[in-house]
């Protein structure tokens, strides 16, 4: 199958190793579009060391952003596959072929995955979560996908660094970006996960293809940039609209909130809108108890509106990737 790699670079420190990572698939038909988006002179000379024809490098305008790097790789795919690579992450050499392997199985799927290992900035080994148990395969509709993520508000799947993505089972950049009328900008791979189930469904597979890294340099890992307290917020839109779509019982709602109340009693410390956010878990949980299911209501989206604005005021979208 034939799959577009899309590289949205802005940090010259990882990337050759993500660049070789690819160049080292076994699956052969394969493009690499790297779009870069740092404003500076660093990456370009890192990618014309490799002098491989299947690489295509462009430059951005210059620190246009994550989300905005993300769009515009979308449109530079030639392919009806697209397999997002953070320039900071790696793939193994069986990750292009396991994925493809196993959308040839699950025909029509949106979305396939596989586990990835968790490094840090020298590559040590931090975390091997794992949902799917070894060289097993799972499908996950709608409802199954719902239940696997929402209830713990965990991403149990993992980041676009390790997913294929189907663009011929209808998968659009929508997916990624929004969840119903609502713009996500720190889960987009947990709403791409929602919403691929509910097009064609999601397959994963119980190996490894990758790692993804952590380290100080990352929109999510900066606790006060706009990616991680968006990452913080949106899982409240996610936790209401599967509530509301009818994917949860009033107990995994209810676990939800408990969920929520966590992490938005952390994030409050730096975060006011967390703090806004975990003052109304009350409410919501009462709701969610007498199975009210109308949580993505007119009040609810004019409150979240405005919390976003006071989000995006505070903290500018940075550049760069995960």
């Amino acid at each position: 199958m034939t799959v577009s790699v899309l590289i949205p670079a802005y940090r010259p420190r990882f990337i050759a190793q993500a660049i070789a990572s690819v160049l080292a698939q076994a699956e052969a038909d394969y493009e690499l579009v790297i779009s870069d988006d740092s404003g500076g002179e660093e990456i370009l000379p890192i990618v014309e060391r490799f002098q491989d024809p299947r690489i295509t490098y462009s430059r951005t305008s210059g620190r246009e952003g994550a989300g905005a790097n993300v769009q515009r790789l979308w449109g530079l795919a030639r392919r009806p596959l697209v397999k997002y690579l953070f320039d900071d992450d790696v793939l193994f050499p069986n990750a292009l072929r396991d994925l493809t392997d196993l959308l040839t199985r699950h025909p029509g799927a949106a979305v396939t995955f596989g586990h990835r290992d968790i490094v840090d900035e020298a590559g040590r080994l931090r975390g091997q979560p794992r949902l799917i148990a070894a060289d097993k395969t799972v499908a996950f509709d709608a409802l199954q996908m719902a239940r696997a993520i929402v209830p713990t508000c965990h991403n149990r799947v993992g980041e676009l660094s390790n997913v294929l993505i189907n663009r011929e089972a209808g998968v659009g950049l929508d997916d990624l970006y929004r969840y119903g009328p609502f713009e996500i900008d720190g889960l987009p791979d947990v709403a791409l996960y929602l919403n691929a189930a509910r097009k064609g469904g999601v397959a994963g597979i119980g190996r490894t293809v990758g790692q993804f890294r952590r380290h100080d340099d990352q929109n999510s890992s900066a606790r006060r940039s706009y990616v991680f307290a968006m990452g913080v917020c949106d899982w409240e839109v996610l936790v209401r609209g599967e509530f509301a779509a009818g994917r949860l019982t009033v107990e995994e709602g209810l676990s939800a909130t408990a969920r929520l109340d966590r992490y938005f009693g952390v994030a409050a410390e730096f975060l006011p809108e967390a703090a806004a956010l975990k003052a109304a878990l009350p409410a919501l949980e009462a709701r969610i108890r007498a199975d009210d299911r109308d949580l993505l209501d007119v009040a609810f989206q004019a409150f979240w509106a405005g919390l976003v604005a006071d989000i995006r005021t505070r903290l500018q979208p940075a550049g760069g990737g995960q």
